[in-house]
């Protein structure tokens, strides 16, 4: 291998290293890699700073909160059709949450449990007259 040899390797890598630094360049500076970027790496840490929040004390006292708030005008209800009512109005608060999230955030409060899962799933009912009498007597 002669020096004319050894010279057209080396240009060759440097076009090639000035072509891939061009083209990261370029894409750099029309957007290409930020929108990839965008879809995948800020999408992933946005979800990740959502679940990271879903777990802070505000957030969990906030649902709890709520929850016992939703279910004092629950039980405040008059007719069945007022707390069917209710119900449907409260569904959407609860419906992000996973059971497994409603557990953790409800595990001592079992009337907030019981209401929290018939705002979401619609099956049971808290209306009976034991649960108002202890209602009222709170």
């Amino acid at each position: 291998m002669d020096s004319t040899d050894r010279k057209n390797i080396w240009i060759g890598i440097i076009i090639f290293l000035v072509v891939i630094v061009a083209g990261v360049g370029l894409s750099y500076s029309f957007g290409w890699i930020g929108v990839h970027q965008t879809k995948t790496i800020k999408k992933a840490q946005k979800d990740a700073d959502r679940e990271v929040f879903e777990h802070t004390q505000s957030y969990v006292e906030g649902k709890r909160q709520e929850a016992n708030k939703m279910y004092r005008e629950y039980m405040k209800a008059d007719s069945d059709t007022e707390r069917e009512a209710l119900l449907n109005l409260n569904a959407h608060s609860f419906s992000n949450l996973s059971e497994e999230d409603i557990e953790t955030i409800f595990q001592n409060d079992e009337k907030l449990l019981e209401f929290v899962r018939l705002c979401k799933y619609g099956d049971g009912d808290l209306s009976t007259k034991k649960d108002k009498e202890t209602f009222e007597n709170k």
